[in-house]
């Protein structure tokens, strides 16, 4: 079922049922991009809700600060009568998945290619933000644009991620915001804050190696499981996406049986 929260604004697919699996796209695409996943879940056992991030897709609204988006995302899945959902973010959406976990009923989390340290990404964007604002935008997300990596999604998931990207400098500078007017080490203690927090079981899947920073603040959480297919980069849940539905419905499984 396809439908838009009224209140938020907010657009999602809502199938299957069993335990609520909420799923959330990166920053430039939009729900359709977990159409390969969703339709490979048991519909039996996970209920998979895919939505549309503010600004995206079908969504209205405009770019919020995260911790606005989350509230959103809870209002809109209270109003589906979801309690404690396993919420899953690739990219930007990993750190929304997390501060949904840190601030709400969870069942368990799923960040997609997205690490805990955010110090090196922080201070790449502020070096690049006179481009990111101005006329230089195009050449200034060159190099973010050829980091995702789409070429290594096969076909036809490829053809369905490209239908998704929309490249909107407002939009993105928009997100980027909290990126570009904070200190990158106060924005990372209040990151290391919110990770302190987890204490539902944490899925990280990424498309490279695990940094030793990263490495230190999964080991804060009390139930940590990651995966590092290496060479599968960015968009790591869609150069295989079997391999990654049977992973998160291992998962799912798992956040089920410890609920």
């Amino acid at each position: 079922m396809a439908a838009i929260h009224a209140a938020t604004k907010l657009a999602y697919d809502d199938e299957g049922a069993g335990t609520p699996v909420a799923l959330l796209h990166g920053l430039t695409f939009d729900r359709r991009t977990w159409r390969p996943i969703s339709e490979r879940l048991d519909s039996s056992c996970a209920r998979s809700i895919a939505v549309d991030l503010p600004a995206h897709g079908e969504s209205g609204g405009a770019p919020a600060p995260l911790d606005e988006v989350t509230a959103q995302l809870h209002e809109l899945l209270g109003s589906l009568a979801v309690d404690r959902p396993i919420v899953v973010g690739h990219s930007m959406s990993g750190a929304l998945a997390s501060l949904y976990a840190a601030t709400y009923p969870t069942c368990g989390v799923v960040v997609i290619d997205n690490g805990p340290d955010i110090r090196p990404y922080a201070q790449l964007i502020q070096r690049l933000e006179p481009a990111l604002r101005g006329p230089g935008f195009a050449d200034a997300w060159r190099p973010f644009e050829d980091s995702l990596g789409l070429q290594r999604i096969p076909e036809p998931t490829r053809s369905l991620v490209l239908n998704t990207h929309d490249v909107n400098q407002d939009i993105v500078v928009g997100y980027w915001e909290t990126l570009l007017r904070t200190d990158p080490d106060e924005l990372q203690a209040f990151i290391d804050t919110q990770i302190r927090k987890l204490v539902v079981p944490y899925l990280g899947v990424f498309g490279r190696p695990i940094t030793d920073s990263e490495h230190e603040r999964f080991g804060w959480l009390p139930d940590a499981q990651l995966e590092q297919w290496t060479g599968d980069g960015h968009f790591v849940h869609l150069v295989d996406p079997d391999r990654f539905a049977t992973r998160l419905q291992q998962f799912v499984d798992h956040c089920t049986a410890t609920r």
